[in-house]
């Protein structure tokens, strides 16, 4: 859609503005509402200040606040006794007490075999090669110092 400016709209803002009037105010004239009711800002900002925390006070000391705490401390207490349970169960069960022998014997085969081990070299090795290739890389991002004997460069104020 082009812009193009309908000539009514440009007159009616520019006499919008023609209409606008400046309002310069003076200290004088701050000075002199001081002292008129109804122009103490310090005053009303206590006020507010106090009917807020009325307000809040009031709101954390409501019976629906303290029902809805109330509900919340059940509803977390019933979460962790039903996790609880599981996890007793979990632990006492016959499926799981086989899993676990079956790990346990499957990390002795993997210890004593010829196979773990060379699995452990292989990762001590590959391990070493990326911490010599980080090396490098910092090498490369970290900037040369400078001698201490090396001219420094001349600011055109020294010149």
């Amino acid at each position: 859609m082009t812009e193009e400016k309908n000539p009514r709209v440009v007159e009616s803002k520019t006499d919008e503005k023609e209409k606008v009037e400046r309002i310069v105010i003076e200290e004088e004239d701050l000075d002199a509402n001081k002292d008129k009711p109804g122009h103490d800002v310090t005053a009303e900002f206590t006020k507010l200040g106090h009917q807020l925390g009325e307000t809040l006070q009031s709101a954390w000391e409501s019976d629906e606040r303290k029902r809805i705490e109330k509900e919340v401390r059940e509803g977390v207490q019933s979460f962790v006794a039903e996790v609880d349970k599981v996890l007793q169960d979990v632990k006492s069960s016959e499926s799981t007490s086989k899993l676990k022998d079956d790990a346990t014997g499957a990390k002795t085969k993997v210890e004593e075999s010829e196979l773990g081990q060379k699995a452990r070299d292989g990762i001590v090795e590959g391990l070493r090669w990326l911490s010599e290739g980080l090396n490098e890389l910092a090498v490369k991002f970290t900037p040369p110092e400078k001698p201490a004997d090396a001219p420094t460069e001349k600011s055109p104020s020294d010149e």
